[in-house]
């Protein structure tokens, strides 16, 4: 006679059953699992919708740096240095606004109908920045823009893992976010050939994106399906769902226990992304400064997004041997070398080798505090700490571009690809706490994870 305690996982993600199981009938257990077990891999449908994911995250990468790669393009007189930070910051600002106040509609609405709205809002906000004739129309379209891209950027990483078996859902949310370095190189690529073929026209990039748009919205409405998690939850009992919420509320994330790894994930965190986000947006711009050839800024912006799009593989392999806040220590000191290799020539081979490495480094980096973020918080923490971490580290995001656009009166672009050295340097030095609590959380857990496992009746 076997005995098995039965409980149910986080999310639903797993489920083990128990009950008293004769030993008759213990290879038919055994047999059934094994059956569902080879049942679980991933659909073609499933791989498809995965796919899908990680092309509207490259659109989402596409529209969040195709303002860096149009601004060399901008008329003389569009608009001056501050004002084209704000145009950067712009979207990046509406981001937060889609991704905090927007994309939890996707609870309520079902994933595919909000992403639809988010899709139809993207297109249009493109369409409407091809046609500004000034800085406050562009300013506008692009806020909004920015608005779409929060909502759909929370949709895709939701539905690109629900719509996988729950051991194959890091494999799927790997792939969606290789899909938003992939976003910004075709932005650079679109940037590059604008420069040969039409000379220049700023507005094509924006047009290009609304196309994407307006192919990614007709096949979300003709062939994907409502997340099938989410038509669960949506059938299940209200009691249900308030009893499973009210203990989150609860859990505090500056409370004794938490108030250390949150800080140091928010401030690590924020200054990758300021580093990230200066580095993407305003290359273009600064190398045409440096060297007066708006194409050199274009290929150098591309071997960033290329670079991200290997050191976020890279770490999808390294991430199953070692700790992600022990990755980031080192891939954020690699980037500061980096961005200081890059800022000697800032031109030619090498400093494309090293503008590569800098965007690989910085990724790899970000993912490794998004992988820590997640292990070193409760379960019913994960969510709320990883959301404080991501909405605060927008701030900086936000405000990096601004400020390089008042800093570039009075710095060289030289002295400003330097001055990134301090915040990669700080980045390291969080992370490394990090690694120290994500040691003690380690040992926390395997302590108390037997005790937490359901005894045999």
């Amino acid at each position: 006679m076997i005995q098995i305690a039965c409980a149910e996982g986080v999310g639903g993600s797993y489920r083990t059953c128990a009950g008293h199981v004769d030993e008759s009938s213990e290879r038919d257990l055994m047999s059934g699992m094994k059956d569902r077990t080879a049942q679980a891999g991933l659909r073609p449908y499933q791989i498809a919708t995965v796919f899908f994911c990680m092309f509207l995250n490259m659109l989402d990468g596409y529209d969040v740096l195709v303002m860096g790669f149009a601004m060399p393009h901008l008329p003389e007189g569009f608009a001056t240095n501050p004002q084209k930070g704000y145009l950067i910051s712009a979207a990046l600002a509406g981001m937060a606004v889609g991704a905090i106040g927007l994309a939890r509609f996707a609870d309520v609405f079902g994933r595919r109908r909000v992403l639809l709205a988010g899709l139809a809002v993207n297109t249009v906000g493109l369409a409407a920045s091809a046609l500004s004739s000034g800085f406050e129309t562009l300013l506008v379209t692009r806020f909004v823009t920015g608005i779409a891209i929060g909502t759909i950027s929370v949709v895709i990483v939701v539905l690109g893992q629900e719509v996988a078996p729950p051991h194959r859902r890091s494999v799927a949310l790997g792939l969606v976010m290789i899909g938003y370095p992939l976003g910004t190189m075709l932005a650079g690529f679109a940037g590059a050939g604008l420069v040969s073929v039409a000379g220049g026209a700023w507005q094509g990039m924006f047009w290009i994106g609304a196309v994407l748009g307006t192919l990614s919205f007709v096949v979300t409405a003709a062939f994907l399906r409502e997340s099938e998690d989410f038509l669960a939850r949506k059938g299940a009992k209200e009691k249900s769902d308030r009893s499973a919420a009210e203990p989150q509320v609860q859990v505090r994330l500056l409370s004794r226990k938490l108030r250390t790894r949150t800080v140091f994930l928010v401030f690590g965190y924020s200054m990758l992304t300021a580093a990230y986000y200066f580095v993407g947006t305003w290359t273009p711009q600064l190398i045409k400064d440096a060297s007066g050839d708006a194409g050199s800024g274009a290929f150098a912006g591309i071997m960033i997004g290329f670079g991200a799009v290997v050191g976020g593989s890279l770490f999808g392999a390294f991430g199953l041997r070692f700790p992600g806040a022990r990755i980031a220590v080192v891939t954020s000191l690699v980037s500061a070398a980096a961005i200081a290799a890059f800022a000697v020539t800032l031109q030619g081979p090498f400093a494309l080798a090293m503008a590569g490495l800098l965007g690989g480094g910085t990724f790899a980096a970000m993912s490794g505090y998004t992988s820590t973020s997640t292990a070193v918080y409760p379960v019913l923490a994960r969510a709320k700490g990883y959301g404080a971490m991501m909405g605060i580290a927008r701030g900086g995001a936000i405000l990096s571009p601004i400020v390089a656009g008042y800093a570039l009166s009075m710095l060289t672009p030289r002295a400003m690809y330097l001055a990134v050295i301090v915040p990669l340097v700080f980045a390291a030095l969080a992370a490394i706490a990090l690694t120290r609590i994500t040691r003690t959380v380690e040992i926390e857990v395997s302590s108390t994870e037997p005790r937490s496992r359901v005894a045999p009746e």
